[in-house]
């Protein structure tokens, strides 16, 4: 029995893998390279949207309020629970803000980056943020956000977003005391 089980079990494991594989012409997420990034990330395909020109010009100066302004202008947000955002006043890695936010079909959170054309690219974390979440810009496209460790103490963590080119890269690691 466990000879036939095992089998079963990789291949249906390599078509679920596959069948998250970003749509050709979407920019690819992964972790950073050289990262021992202890957080899971996943990153759900085709999941950039854009929000009329009017919406992203509404906002020059950019704070919180005017991100989440951005990010919930977006229809397919309605369905959104926004837990917190933060803006990028310098404009890093060509952002504007990070919104993170929990959606009533997935059991992770998930982080926003949002470019002022209100396209985003998203980023999963298979944990429980803290509440407070600390989601803080520490500036060069790096964020701090506190989740809860296995004991449910909050637990700070560096988040890293970086693009070159047409890729993305993540990176999670644990903030240094």
């Amino acid at each position: 029995m466990k000879k036939i089980v095992l089998p079963f079990v990789c291949c249906l494991a390599a078509a679920l893998l596959a069948g998250c594989a970003p749509a050709s012409g979407a920019p690819a997420s992964t972790s950073l390279p050289g990262s021992s990034s202890p957080a899971s990330l996943s990153q759900p395909a085709g999941e950039s949207a854009a929000v009329s020109e009017s919406a992203a010009s509404e906002a020059p100066e950019w704070t919180d309020e005017a991100v989440m302004e951005l990010f919930l202008a977006q229809e397919q947000n309605a369905r959104r629970t926004v837990l917190d955002c933060v803006a990028v006043p310098d404009g890093g890695e060509e952002l504007v803000g990070v919104v993170l936010y929990a959606e009533p079909e997935h059991t992770d959170v998930r982080l926003a980056f949002l470019s002022a054309d209100g396209t985003f690219q998203p980023m999963g974390l298979e944990a429980t943020p803290a509440d407070p979440s600390g989601l803080a810009y520490l500036g060069e496209g790096r964020f701090r956000l506190d989740i809860l460790d296995e004991n449910g103490q909050p637990s700070g963590q560096i988040i890293t977003f970086r693009r070159e080119g047409v890729e993305t890269y993540f990176a999670v690691e644990p903030e240094e005391e």
